[in-house]
């Protein structure tokens, strides 16, 4: 299937299907894509609204879909003229459709489900296994391609070295338990197993700190909201357009506390581990006085620090993360998104970069107004319409977010 537009500014959608049928895809209309990533989200899954002939002989039998792959091109090619990325190539298993219903008396609507074939591999799989003393990052790179199939990987290196009995779980399962112990530079807990559309499809292993610490895209150009007409950079042909935004979060001070952290930022959790061999019970944080054990919110966690030698194995060093990380991926609940915006498409833009954002003061064009700076993009979602006009939609955090929660 080809949709094809002679205007540059907008996208082309090329679909293909690995059918044995061909005439099961005959009078097939793509009328919207819908791609979306996320750093909550370790896979990739994406929506195709088809309209589809009714009334059709050979009758078609749409079950012969199911387990197919689906090959999505996009292009828009106007922006090479701004040295951006225009292509977007997306390879994917098709394992669901759902809502179909009459359009018209001659054209049914239905929706398509397509996903990365990692998510059915991870679905079939389980995996029992014990691992010796090696890094979270080694465990998450052995099990995702081993046992899941993945072939695109960009881990970032972690630490400490612990041991760890995998007792029948899925490898993703796997990989977010890895993410909850795992320590960037020694003692930041904010690493994250999700998946973005690069190199058709890519699974990431990173840590919050680092994200942030990235150079925003096109740092020279950051995405700004100008009238259209008001200046020649404005409007959907320019990329870096703001179409819309708003600050759905600037502030939960509630929800901070909740989450271990002060109006300043500063941790305010109390964690416990408990040796059993050792019969040993220690507290450690900032609240060992005034209410006492009560204080700030109080963690248990089951320890072998100075058992180890005894187990003849490393030490889980569990303090170094415990009482860090429920703060700061807190920071990426959707209700607590900072900054919501729709711009032009772009297949460059992915969960996990940065993005410079510029606010302009009316009253004042070289003054920026508050909201204005770096944000990392949490998720987001690609919008392609039939006749080519295409949005993303960008779910975003304050780079301060990577910053947070350290004592």
């Amino acid at each position: 299937m080809n949709l094809e537009q002679a205007d540059e500014l907008l996208t082309t959608i090329k679909i293909e299907i690995d059918v044995d049928s061909e005439t099961i895809l005959d009078q097939f209309t793509p009328m919207e894509v819908y791609l979306g990533e996320s750093l909550k989200t370790p896979g990739l899954q994406t929506s195709i609204v088809v309209h589809n002939a009714i009334h059709y002989l050979p009758v078609k039998n749409l079950d012969e879909l199911k387990g197919k792959t689906v090959t999505i091109e996009l292009e828009r090619k106007s922006l090479t003229k701004f040295g951006l990325q225009d292509k977007m190539v997306i390879k994917q298993t098709i394992y669901r459709l759902e809502k179909r219903a009459m359009h018209n008396q001659s054209v049914e609507s239905f929706i398509l489900h397509a996903c990365d074939p990692s998510l059915l591999d991870d679905a079939a799989t389980l995996v029992s296994r014990q691992f010796g003393c090696i890094t979270p990052s080694e465990v998450v790179e052995q099990v995702l391609r081993s046992c899941a199939g993945v072939k695109q990987l960009d881990i970032e290196p972690s630490s400490p070295a612990r041991p760890y009995d995998a007792e029948n779980i899925h490898p993703f399962q796997i990989c977010a338990q890895q993410a909850n112990v795992a320590l960037a530079d020694g003692n930041d807990p904010s690493f994250i197993h999700y998946m973005t559309y690069e190199n058709l499809g890519t699974h990431k292993f990173k840590s919050l700190k680092k994200l942030v610490e990235q150079q925003p895209l096109h740092p020279g150009r950051p995405y700004e909201y100008t009238e259209v007409g008001e200046t020649s950079n404005s409007g959907y042909a320019w990329p870096f357009t703001l179409i819309s935004y708003e600050f759905p979060c600037d502030f939960d001070l509630l929800s901070d506390i909740l989450n271990g952290v002060d109006a300043s930022g500063k941790n305010i959790n109390t964690a416990f581990t408990v040796n059993i061999l050792k019969n040993m019970f220690n507290m450690f944080g900032d609240k060992t006085i005034g209410c006492g054990i009560g204080s700030g919110n109080p963690k248990l966690l089951h320890t072998n620090n100075g058992s180890a030698d005894q187990q003849n194995t490393c030490p889980d060093n569990s303090k170094l993360y415990l009482n860090k990380r429920q703060a700061r991926i807190a920071l990426l609940d959707p209700d607590k998104i900072a900054f919501r915006c729709t711009v032009p498409w772009n297949p460059g833009l992915n969960a996990g970069k940065v993005i410079k954002v510029r606010l302009a003061n009316r009253d004042e064009p070289t003054t920026q107004n508050y909201g204005s700076g770096d944000y990392l993009i949490t998720a987001m979602k690609h919008n392609v319409k039939y006749g080519g006009y295409a949005t993303t939609q960008l779910d975003c955090v304050s780079t301060t977010a990577g910053m947070r929660g350290e004592v």
